[in-house]
């Protein structure tokens, strides 16, 4: 049997390689639908727009209050429990969706979706903060980030090309649970700990690698993070509802919508690998920089209509997301007083990512209403003008720890988990 080094001694190959496959599963929620959201409204004429949305809407709605669930019921001794009835749950309905030809029952299933993923989503990180030590714990949270966007970048394009042929097959992608239940008995404790070797090493304790700073109101601080989190993720991550209508429009395939959807995990993945050395070059800056880089990404999604436009303006706002959410996760960490308490305060900060997921149509249309505008490049238009609000109120805030970016090089690699995200997930 192959092994690993862990950090404190060795684990085994394939139980990193289980626990890995876990993440396969964190950002498919709503993916099968995403680029095929415009072909959806042909096949089911009488739903409205909002109806079709919460295809991918209901699934991060049931997520947030699962992941909350799941991080106080699951311990040591269930942990794998949890995640078995997760993964099933995420299969059950992956099954049921190749069936499934009206719009409730795609809507209910949706529900069952969110639920499976959610109980998985903190273990998938939880696993690895676990057994992992140092540096070999931020390599395989890095290896983690990977994972997650990979999969999302080969599935997005699969999505959008079996669009074409028939949309139940869209919905194949929900069948990859059955990897990590397959690795299932590769990441009991039972087999675990009878094959872990664990070696006593001088100055493991830094192994946690939090940092020394200590806050005077670390929940209210953290507050502020999550804040800025939703805000960012949501005003970035609003072509994932309408970039299918918009590109529907203008004459354009569900196949390029998911060509064009895929860009955005790509460079997203990028900036999270890049985030040490864009720090190191812009410094306290970096947030300032992500937002202008989403903004213009949505400015060029509403302004040119042509595949390249397209796909050169999700690659901006993936190139930001990739490199402000690892900072936000950075600055969870650093606010948690323990390591314990890093984990449970990493939990609300992925509750944030889907709350933000949830609440674009919803925002949209609401701004649809007041402004008496419903064109295809509205939510662009929108959402790169509240990013100019945010900027500006961050100019005010630039000394408060929420819009630094000057972060410690031993605490930089460490949150690029991107679990979460959908969502981005997620």
């Amino acid at each position: 049997m192959k092994y690993v080094s862990n950090g404190r001694g060795s684990i085994p190959l394939i139980t990193l390689i289980a626990m890995l496959a876990v993440s396969l599963t964190v950002n498919l929620p709503g993916l099968a639908v995403s680029p095929m959201l415009g072909k959806l409204a042909d096949i089911f004429p009488h739903a409205s727009q909002l109806e079709i949305q919460l295809l991918t809407l209901l699934p991060n709605l049931v997520i947030i209050p699962m992941i909350l669930i799941s991080g106080k019921i699951t311990s040591v001794r269930n942990q794998t429990a949890v995640l078995a009835t997760g993964l099933s749950i995420f299969l059950l309905a992956g099954v049921l969706y190749l069936t499934a030809d009206t719009m409730p029952m795609l809507v209910g299933l949706g529900a069952l979706l969110g639920v499976g993923c959610g109980l998985i989503v903190p273990i998938a990180a939880g696993q690895l903060g676990e057994w992992f030590y140092g540096e070999q714990k931020e390599r395989v949270l890095g290896f983690k980030s990977g994972t997650s966007n990979g999969i999302v970048i080969l599935a997005t394009i699969f999505v959008g090309w079996a669009a074409d042929i028939s949309w139940h097959t869209s919905f194949v992608v929900y069948l990859v649970p059955v990897i990590p239940l397959l690795l299932l008995p590769f990441m009991t404790n039972t087999f675990i700990h009878k094959h872990l070797n664990m070696q006593k090493e001088e100055g493991s304790s830094a192994a946690a690698g939090l940092p020394k700073k200590r806050f005077a109101h670390p929940i209210a601080t953290l507050c502020g993070v999550i804040g800025l989190y939703i805000a960012l993720t949501a005003t970035s991550m609003v072509f994932t509802y309408y970039l299918p209508f918009t590109m529907k429009h203008y004459g354009l395939t569900s196949s390029q919508v998911g060509v064009a959807s895929a860009m955005f995990y790509v460079t997203a993945m990028i900036g999270g690998f890049s985030l040490t050395p864009f720090i190191r070059l812009v410094g306290r800056i970096g947030l300032y920089i992500c937002i202008v880089i989403m903004s213009a990404g949505l400015l060029m999604l509403g302004t040119f209509h042509t595949m390249p436009a397209y796909v050169v303006g999700v690659l901006l706002i993936g190139l930001g997301y990739g490199l402000f959410q690892p900072i936000i996760y950075n600055k969870t960490t650093e606010i948690a007083p323990t390591k314990a308490l890093s984990t449970k305060y990493f939990s609300y900060t992925l509750a944030g990512n889907y709350i933000a997921l949830s609440i674009i149509p919803p925002v949209v249309e609401l701004f649809q209403r007041i402004f008496n505008n419903h064109t295809a490049d509205f939510p662009y238009y929108l959402n790169a003008a509240l990013l100019g609000i945010i900027f500006v109120i961050g100019l005010v805030k630039h000394r408060s720890f929420v819009w630094t970016t000057k972060l410690d090089s031993k605490t930089v690699s460490e949150p690029q988990m991107n679990s979460g995200t959908r969502q981005a997930g997620k």
